[in-house]
């Protein structure tokens, strides 16, 4: 009867260290992606941390100003855009894009990355020379320890995401990225002469366009 009751005591024992090993590797990645996530009943209850009071906000719009009416002056007076509009079903739909690609390739989406761009200038349309953004989805990458930009529809035959920040940076033209030769064709989603991706832009800018946003 005794090695009974010891045996179960020792099982007992072992679920429960199971489950600490479980709540700590869960800790652990909770860290590692930096932000929990919140169950649907939990999303939007609270103020995110992240939020800013508007003396704050106040205070970064007049820091960049500065920095905008010097790069005007550059520019011969030009203004530039100071801000940007998207709806708020551009974000849900964009983000369930998103996540729907990074599940057809088993790579979660930890967020997004937004880098600062401009049309370039000599184009035709309004927008030629202003500022803009374009957001690019990330990973988590647990060996180096920091989200990585990606683009789920570029996919490496080794299953790894293809370099997109390199890609951004060094053009499509570049045959070396990391060191590694690069094969454009066998790895880049084509349409006609242009390359898909499910990076972002088209937000509406002011200046030029303020009448309305």
């Amino acid at each position: 009867m005794n090695g009974l009751y010891g045996l179960f005591f020792l099982l007992v024992a072992v679920l429960l260290s199971a489950g600490c090993d479980r709540t700590a590797q869960k800790d652990e990645e909770r860290q590692d992606n930096e932000q929990p996530e919140t169950s649907e009943d939990e999303r939007g209850r609270k103020r995110p941390e992240e939020t800013i009071t508007l003396e704050r906000a106040h205070e970064m719009y007049k820091a960049y100003r500065e920095r905008a009416e010097a790069l005007a002056n550059l520019k011969d007076g030009e203004e530039d855009a100071s801000y940007g509009w998207h709806s708020i079903g551009f974000y849900k739909n964009y983000i369930a894009y998103l996540e729907r690609e990074a599940r057809k390739v088993r790579i979660p989406i930890s967020g997004l990355r937004m880098y600062y761009v401009a049309y370039p200038e000599g184009e035709d349309g309004k927008y030629s020379g202003y500022q803009t953004y374009m957001y690019v989805p990330t990973y988590y990458d647990k060996e180096a320890k920091r989200h990585i930009a990606f683009d789920p529809l570029h996919i490496g035959d080794d299953g790894k995401p293809l370099p997109i920040h390199e890609i951004i940076v060094g053009g499509m033209d570049a045959k070396r990225i990391n060191g590694k030769e690069v094969k454009q064709g066998a790895m880049l989603m084509r349409v006609a002469e242009a390359t898909i991706s499910s990076i972002a832009n088209m937000g509406e800018m002011c200046e030029p366009n303020c009448e309305n946003y």
